[in-house]
């Protein structure tokens, strides 16, 4: 038994050694953002490759899972913000991952029955997942398709079946844009989706952070080994710095209380337990910021 399979490594982390059946086409051999999420996120569909990207993550900043439950409870928290208060019924998230508890659709849903949520994806197995698990024809659907194909998503058939345009959209870009280089231009592609919006609509944008390291040297050293890990075996995965992540919102208005750690944007009281109130804990919370913002 390999260590990135042992019990103790496995139960820490909150995975579960079930193998899961993927596509034919999917290469097990090479981790998946995706599966690697799930595996965090105490999922079932992930592999060998990936519970050895979860080691080496841990292995270079200790607690690394931290920062994705973080992420998932900041993306909860917005969602719940834009249907409740912002009043937004429909939205397109990019980067989707494999389907959980407490996915985008649940939240909206519990909050308005007739909220519509479309996932994009490029991930062939999460496409596969999301069609057979959780689209119903009518609240929930997956497109193919990545955030450097904006234009792709938004002429699918079944986007603008699902997505009135001229009403306001909530975009979500969680755990997604750390992934786009700086080569394929991520603000680019943002401002495109931008442009395709009507005034009132929304992006949650949130965004591994390398700390400035003047300030916060052990936290920049962290993001480095973690950027070192990701590119080196998952091809993507930037750390970058905070003014860096505000440019990509560019053209956007950011709501209260601005681009931030996570962890404090808009915290919600810790009873009673509803999804987003994850508190996570000191030692990673610089490495992992978000906002919101508002045309």
């Amino acid at each position: 038994m390999s260590r990135f399979t042992s019990p103790d490594f496995l139960r820490q982390a909150g995975g579960k050694h079930v193998r899961a059946n993927p596509p034919p086409t999917v290469d097990l051999t090479q981790p998946s953002i995706a599966r690697l999420r799930s595996f965090h996120l105490k999922g079932k569909d992930h592999f060998e490759s990936d519970r050895e990207l979860a080691t080496r993550a841990d292995d270079a900043a200790p607690g690394f899972q931290e920062i994705v439950l973080g992420e998932r409870a900041f993306l909860q928290r917005a969602v719940r913000f834009l249907v409740e208060e912002a009043g937004i019924r429909q939205f397109l998230q990019f980067g989707s991952g494999l389907p959980g508890p407490g996915d985008p659709h649940e939240i909206a849903l519990a909050s308005d029955p007739d909220a519509r949520v479309v996932y994009a994806t490029d991930d062939p197995m999460v496409l596969t997942h999301l069609r057979a698990l959780i689209c119903d024809g009518r609240t929930v659907t997956a497109v193919r398709g990545g955030l450097t194909e904006p234009g792709q998503v938004l002429r699918d058939d079944e986007t603008r079946r699902f997505l009135d345009l001229d009403q306001p959209v909530g975009l979500l870009l969680t755990g997604v844009v750390p992934h786009v280089s700086d080569d394929d231009d991520p603000a680019g592609h943002i401002a495109t989706l931008r442009a395709a919006f009507t005034p009132g609509s929304h992006v949650v944008l949130s965004h591994y952070c390398r700390p400035d390291p003047g300030q916060f040297s052990k936290d920049a050293m962290r993001a480095t080994r973690l950027e070192q890990v990701f590119v080196e075996h998952l091809g993507s995965g930037w750390w970058r710095g905070r003014r860096a992540v505000e440019a990509l919102l560019g053209g956007w208005e950011i709501l209260s209380p601005g681009v931030l750690e996570v962890q404090r944007w808009r915290t919600l009281p810790v009873a009673p337990p509803v999804p987003g109130t994850y508190q996570m804990p000191r030692r990673n919370r610089r490495l992992i910021i978000g906002g919101v913002g508002r045309i």
